[in-house]
């Protein structure tokens, strides 16, 4: 397979477009040119060529053919790969080509357009964005040269690709383990998850979810409150007052939980050396009043 680009200053989107079609054809050879011969006999030609064309497998987008989102923003030549073949990258699962859709390519798409994101406020500032990143690696000194630079970006474009379908997969399996777990509790004011998952996000989606119990990253057991949907701190229901702050033997003494461990100044985390134990913590939680 033969896999052509535009030569010259390169951007995010033909670098992270190759980089995606390299992954899925690892044997391809990538030609960089505007030659419309050379062009003529590559399988897949990515912005450049003024054709939009999926059938035939071409992927320019700066011609109104292209098209946009319904967002209103327009396609870069990233984001029409995307569509096309992103579900088979992140191996058929939508959920996680989704998300990379929403996170990543989008906004490539409308940087590449000239298309505005930000709006900055008082402090004056805007993102550092991966479309930024990648064009830094352009030629700047003496030595380097456009195709060499170009095969160092999609090397660092792949990494991100892979890292977010790593990270994105991994986060969506953890939100499905945590909602079978959840549906199965007898009280949807908790739920107990036999192994740690990340779920602060679709824990504060449950309206009624006050705690969640788990094994501790350096064994023991935690309890943990729910934040409140739209917020980024608090807790739906705190631990109680008389906890708070204590350690051992005094939190022990207050609970009368032989294996307390600790409970945070601020009410939002507590911990036992048992399951056993941060159970008894949860149903005292549940039936504080204060």
């Amino acid at each position: 397979m033969i896999i052509a680009t535009h030569n010259g200053k390169f951007h995010a989107d033909d670098v992270l477009g190759v980089a995606l079609l390299k992954h899925l054809h690892p044997d391809a050879e990538v030609v960089r040119t505007r030659d419309a011969d050379r062009l003529g006999e590559a399988d897949v030609v990515l912005d450049v060529g003024g054709l939009f064309d999926p059938a035939t497998r071409r992927f320019d987008h700066h011609q109104l053919s292209s098209g946009a989102r319904e967002s209103g923003i327009l396609y870069s030549a990233f984001g029409l790969l995307w569509q096309q073949y992103g579900k088979e990258f992140c191996d058929g699962d939508e959920a996680v080509w989704q998300k990379i859709d929403s996170r990543l390519v989008t906004a490539v798409d409308a940087v590449d357009n000239g298309q505005d994101l930000y709006t900055v406020n008082d402090y004056g500032t805007y993102p550092f964005d991966v479309s930024e990143y990648l064009g830094l690696f352009n030629p700047l000194v003496e030595g380097e040269d456009f195709d060499s630079q170009f095969e160092v970006a999609v090397g660092l474009a792949t990494q991100l690709l892979l890292r977010l379908r790593a990270r994105y997969a991994g986060a969506i399996a953890a939100e499905r383990d945590f909602l079978t777990a959840y549906a199965a509790s007898p009280d949807k004011r908790y739920v107990v998850l036999e192994r740690f998952v990340p779920h602060g996000g679709i824990a504060t989606k449950q309206p009624d979810l006050l705690f969640t119990l788990f094994p501790g990253a350096s064994g023991g057991w935690t309890i943990q409150t729910v934040r409140p949907e739209g917020s980024q701190y608090g807790s739906r229901k705190e631990l109680p007052q008389a906890w708070r702050g204590l350690t051992g033997g005094e939190l022990a003494a207050v609970t009368g939980v032989p294996d307390s461990v600790f409970c945070h100044k601020a009410g939002f985390i507590g911990a036992a050396e048992s399951r056993a134990g941060a159970l008894r913590l949860l149903e005292l939680a549940l039936a504080d009043t204060v």
